[in-house]
């Protein structure tokens, strides 16, 4: 299961860079929340309205064709395989934030 978690952390990683220009900072966290394990990607960048509506649909993307990919396979990965949740903020004077939390014990 800790493929899947690299993963799920690279593409919310890889989305924050991919919204920002060169010296703009993200913050990656990770921290337990009760009995979750709770990743976090920030960077200082709001979503358009429009977009956050979509943002988890399948082939959905600010960045252009053949891409939207990205946070579809975060969210269906993290729900459907390994029983966690996604979600994310995203507002003026605060950016935006995407989280991925995973239970701390996985049964099979």
């Amino acid at each position: 299961m800790h493929v899947f978690w690299r993963r799920m952390i690279g593409n919310m990683a890889k989305n924050a860079l991919e919204a920002s220009q060169a010296g703009d900072v993200v913050r990656l966290k990770c921290e337990p929340v009760g009995d979750e394990i709770v990743f976090s990607v920030w960077n200082r960048h709001v979503i358009a309205p429009d977009a956050q509506l979509q943002i988890f649909n399948r082939s959905f993307s600010t960045k252009g064709q053949g891409r939207g990919l990205g946070t579809y396979s975060v969210k269906l990965l993290t729900e459907r395989y390994l029983k966690g949740r996604v979600w994310f903020r995203s507002a003026e004077g605060e950016g935006t934030t995407f989280f991925a939390a995973y239970p701390l014990a996985i049964s099979g």
